[in-house]
């Protein structure tokens, strides 16, 4: 027989130590934790400083929630690992089952194949062309909006910017010209599921589930109304098959590539229920914070208007005008990584894994947070420092593909990631044509962590300005 190659041939010599399964060590518990509770209380008491305190334990530390075992991901690579390189290990976890008991079972809270398909059905509504046909009703809502204010008037920046996205949500589903009160009716009905998600993932039993408590009362009665109001757009939509240009209309049309089928009444009111949910306070609780940090740097703030005088000069924003607002992106950017979206995301392992090393049993709860990678000062220097030009192409193109993941990654990354973009950079573009948004001295704000973090209060008064020509701006 000929031998193989030299630089194929096996050394089998004394000295080469046997191929073996990389070794793993098991995970170690966090210092700290209290008979029966656990780490619960500091859980409850600060979520999102608690957990990037357990970085300086290990790139994977077990905390217990009462008796239950959850295991952090503190390592930004490992993070990376969850999300998308091994994400075949992973499915979402126990918020996401009380989720689905809330709104049923749609694309924002399922694994497997039928996510695959919804995600599938959801997609066109969500192309880029798609969006940019939204852009004149996202812009009209915001423009009708700022004009109501008054200048030397005080605003709740999180109350206009909740009005603003939902109706911006809302007309953007159904209509430009759909009533406002439709949108305050959703909202409540959104406010409640969120109250009822959290409320029962702590009390995870159906028990509690069935109680005639406050909590579950609103929930159904409000669930009952929002069923009534888009059953009815559905009905109304399916007698007039035209296509309206809204998304509602690219959901009716969606057909599955297999079946040739679209999706039932039923199904569509779910996904819409998730559209809802995770498109109305995600991004109105982002422009929050944006106005927040804009208001505190004087130089951002001109440089803002300087751009939005220069490129639109009094006219709306238009697809074409996207990428030449390059430091409103940047601005965007910036905010989403200081103060992520989704900022605490829940996997669940499916099978015994090994992860950087570290064993983690098949059934457990995995918890990641984007904070872990958006606040590293490995990834970035002055990480808690609001800086816009760290998204500069020259200096961006130098950080890792897991350095910004406001929006979650991998195969559950939000749909809506395009859509909340552009709406944000429309809504900074509108308002700093016609406002300065000015801090009320003395008035603290801090961060609030619920199902987004978002702040305690932000009060603003409403300076208006005149624009610059491009001239005077180049000048």
């Amino acid at each position: 027989m000929t031998a193989p190659p030299a630089n194929l041939q096996r050394d089998v010599s004394p000295t080469t130590p046997p191929e073996r399964p990389p070794l793993t060590v098991a995970v170690m518990e966090a210092p700290g934790g209290l008979p029966l509770l656990g780490h619960l209380p500091r859980m409850v008491r600060a979520p999102h400083e608690y957990i990037q305190s357990l970085r300086a334990h290990g790139d994977i530390v077990r905390i217990r929630v009462g008796t239950s075992p959850v295991y952090v991901v503190t390592s930004p690579e490992l993070i990376h690992q969850v999300l998308v390189a091994r994400s075949d290990g992973f499915e979402r976890g126990r918020v996401f089952d009380k989720a689905t008991a809330a709104i049923g079972k749609g694309v924002i809270v399922t694994n497997g194949d039928f996510h695959l398909r919804q995600r599938r059905l959801l997609q066109p509504g969500f192309q880029r062309a798609r969006i940019h046909g939204y852009m004149e009703t996202i812009h009209r809502q915001v423009d009708t909006q700022a004009a109501r204010w008054t200048p030397g008037g005080r605003i709740s920046l999180r109350e206009e910017m909740h009005r603003f996205t939902l109706n911006a949500v809302t007309r953007t589903l159904f209509g430009a010209n759909t009533e406002e009160g439709i949108a305050t009716e959703i909202g409540d009905y959104i406010d409640a599921a969120n109250a009822w998600v959290s409320h029962h993932t702590l009390l995870s039993s159906e028990f509690f589930e069935r109680l005639p408590t406050p909590v579950n009362r609103a929930f159904v009665r409000k669930k009952a109304r929002f069923d009534e109001l888009i059953g009815a757009f559905i009905d109304a939509r399916r007698a007039d098959e035209r296509d309206h240009g809204d998304l509602l209309s690219a959901l009716l049309a969606a057909q599955d590539a297999e079946t040739g089928k679209g999706m039932s009444d039923e199904q569509l009111r779910i996904e819409i229920a998730g559209l809802f949910v995770a498109g109305s306070e995600t991004t109105a609780t982002a422009l929050s914070w944006l106005f927040h940090e804009v208001g505190k740097d004087p130089q951002v703030e001109a440089r803002i208007q300087a751009e939005v005088d220069s490129v639109l000069g009094g006219r709306p924003v238009t697809a074409d005008d996207l990428p030449r607002l390059q430091y409103i992106q940047c601005v965007v950017s910036e905010t989403l990584r200081l103060y992520p979206i989704a900022w605490l995301l829940m996997r669940r392992t499916l099978r015994d894994l090994e992860l950087g090393g570290y064993h983690l049993p098949a059934g457990v709860e995995v918890l990641v947070s984007p904070i872990m990678s958006h606040r590293n000062p490995r990834i970035y220097p002055e990480p808690m420092r609001f800086d816009p030009d760290r998204w500069l192409p020259e200096r961006a193109r130098e950080l890792p593909r897991y350095a910004l993941l406001p929006f979650g990654d991998g195969k559950h990354k939000c749909i809506g990631d395009m859509f909340a973009r552009t709406e944000m950079v429309i809504a900074v573009a509108a308002i700093a044509a016609r406002w300065r948004l000015v801090p009320v001295p003395g008035h603290r704000v801090w961060e609030v962590p619920r199902s987004v973090l978002r702040p305690n209060q932000v009060l603003m008064t409403t300076v208006p300005r005149t624009p610059h020509t491009p001239q005077e701006t180049q000048s």
